[in-house]
């Protein structure tokens, strides 16, 4: 079974809920993020996937944890769907 799609609306929403209650700019999170304000503008809007190394700079410039920034995407994703196989081998 694929994985299902990310939700990049719930996630911009909540870029944009935090960025807010924090009192900071588009460009303010852009400048410590390491990004270009057009970046955040469209992540903010779910318009585009942001890369992992995007969003942990997001993360870092709202002075959230990644796992929270991204929980409204995983909270809309099923909760299991069979047992990951184990990354390294048990010897």
């Amino acid at each position: 079974m694929p994985a299902p799609l990310p939700d990049l609306r719930a996630l911009g929403l909540e870029i944009a809920r935090l960025r807010r209650d924090r009192g900071m700019s588009i460009e303010r999170v852009a400048e410590i993020a390491e990004v270009h304000r057009k970046t955040i503008i469209q992540i903010e809007a779910g318009r585009v996937a942001a890369r992992i190394s995007t969003l942990h700079g997001i993360a870092h410039a709202l002075g959230v944890p990644l796992t929270e920034l991204v929980a409204p995407v995983c909270a809309r994703h099923p909760k299991s769907v069979g047992t990951p196989a184990p990354l390294v081998e048990q010897l």
